[in-house]
């Protein structure tokens, strides 16, 4: 059988259009898991973080020549897969709406989120803006009104889902994705390491990720207590975005978070 040479199975992945999923989310909301999850199902490609902005219809062949570089094209992928974090890195709309893009949204509550964007820094970069508290609660508010901005623009239908619902959950939150996204074999609790894992910039770096398997236990922050006014704001911002989230989405995986 006539086997296609590498170079020209990166050109044809490149050439030919794809759907492209963005999970529009923030720091520290088990997105380098998740994204490994997605990255290791046989219709995706993409597993990490891009840090690049979706501006017109040439961004998504952009991610394709950027990704490809150091990737292999699976055999008879459907999909692209990124991760979006940060309001630098920005979405048109025009991206958004088109046919071939598929819009994921997720939230983790700032009791977790912002200690742990605390503590990551203060290990791994003193000097970064981000082990102050007031300027890591301040990127978290402002995230989060962006993406109520982009859901309450899109004219597409999203999925949304509460990241603690990778941990407690993930048999519904993987099924109800897979049927949403029609994927012909289903997300798994299981994924592949990846040539980036656990590297610096390619999103989580710690060991944890290297399990290769979902990690069920709770983290807990207790040592890294925030002041309360800047928490209050904080989780104010967020029970309204999610609330929003949930009532404009197409279908959503959510938790009781009032359990612990």
């Amino acid at each position: 059988m006539f086997e296609i040479p590498p170079p020209m199975q990166k050109t044809a992945a490149i050439l030919l259009p794809k759907t492209h999923i963005f999970l529009l989310s923030h720091m520290r909301a088990y997105t380098s898991l998740f994204g490994h999850i997605m990255g290791s199902n046989p219709a995706i490609c993409g597993y990490y973080e891009m840090h690049i902005g979706y501006h017109s219809w040439k961004s998504p062949i952009r991610q394709k020549l950027l990704y490809f570089k150091q990737e292999t094209p699976k055999p008879g992928f459907s999909f692209m897969f990124d991760k979006i974090l940060h309001n630098e890195h920005s979405v048109s709309l025009n991206v958004l709406n088109s046919r071939r893009a598929r819009a994921l949204f997720c939230l983790r509550r700032p009791q977790e989120v912002i200690p742990s964007i605390l503590k990551l820094y203060r290990k791994t970069d003193p000097s970064h803006e981000f082990t102050s508290e007031t300027f890591a609660t301040r990127y978290y508010v402002e995230r989060l009104t962006m993406l109520k901005s982009l859901a309450e623009s899109t004219e597409r239908d999203f999925f949304y889902f509460d990241a603690e619902s990778i941990k407690r959950q993930s048999g519904e939150l993987l099924g109800s994705l897979s049927d949403w996204l029609k994927l012909d074999t289903p997300l798994s609790d299981t994924y592949s390491l990846q040539k980036n894992t656990s590297r610096e910039r390619y999103g989580d770096s710690s060991e944890a990720l290297r399990t290769g398997h979902i990690n069920h236990e709770k983290s807990h922050y207790d040592q890294w207590p925030i002041d309360q006014a800047l928490m209050n704001d904080a989780y104010n911002v967020y029970s309204s975005v999610r609330t929003s989230l949930i009532n404009l989405s197409d279908r959503s995986s959510v938790v009781d978070l009032a359990k612990p």
